[in-house]
């Protein structure tokens, strides 16, 4: 009896737990705030240093989390939009503002048919849309504590109080898709703890 192709099985029961169609990635070019467009305008520059340090002063641990969570060439918007939809692991790394790099352990995170992304555990939580800005894959949301309702991102008030309570902070970042079992959403300048939070998604 012809023994069964474990890595066929394997790669069949993936592609059935991949969503069956893509995601509607809305325009949401004329929804983003002008202070998160300019943070998204320093992307580049904000990443760079933020990895750099990391990369010289992180734990061993938490550098290779990162460097794994960074392999690999995004699809473009039409290849991730068919990915995206779904329960996801999602790992958070936070880079720069005090501490080199920390890697959290993973969460519980969930796509919408309407892109909708909810980070649906630990205290810090995340709720947006994952969209386009400018053609490029986007997420715009709300950061906030576990226990709060948060506004959606276009509610949030013109001025940000780190310090107001409950807090709730607009978030920027792009999403860059590997395939149907890797992800990640990049967020510069955060307006609180670090200059670089990233997270790790992982079916």
């Amino acid at each position: 009896m012809k023994k069964p192709d474990l890595a066929a099985l394997a790669t069949a029961a993936l592609l059935c737990a991949l969503p069956a169609h893509a995601i509607e990635l809305a325009d949401l070019s004329d929804e983003v705030r002008p202070d998160d467009r300019a943070r998204l305008e320093l992307f580049d520059e904000t990443a760079g240093r933020a990895l750099m340090g990391a990369l010289a002063a992180g734990d061993g641990g938490d550098v290779g989390v990162l460097v794994a969570g960074l392999a690999g060439e995004p699809l473009p918007p039409s290849g991730a939009a068919s990915m995206l939809e779904g329960d996801w692991s999602c790992r958070v790394l936070k880079l720069g503002g005090g501490l080199p790099l920390v890697a959290y352990q993973p969460f519980r995170c969930r796509v919408g048919a309407d892109g909708r992304f909810e980070k649906l555990t630990g205290s810090q939580r995340m709720l947006g849309r994952i969209g386009l800005v400018d053609g490029e894959v986007t997420y715009l949301g709300t950061a906030f504590v576990a226990g709060a309702t948060p506004p959606d991102y276009a509610d949030l008030p013109p001025e940000i109080d780190p310090t107001a309570t409950p807090q709730f902070m607009p978030e920027i970042g792009r999403v860059e898709v590997v395939d149907g079992g890797m992800a990640r959403i990049i967020l510069p300048m955060p307006h609180l703890e670090s200059d670089l939070n990233i997270v790790l998604l992982g079916r």
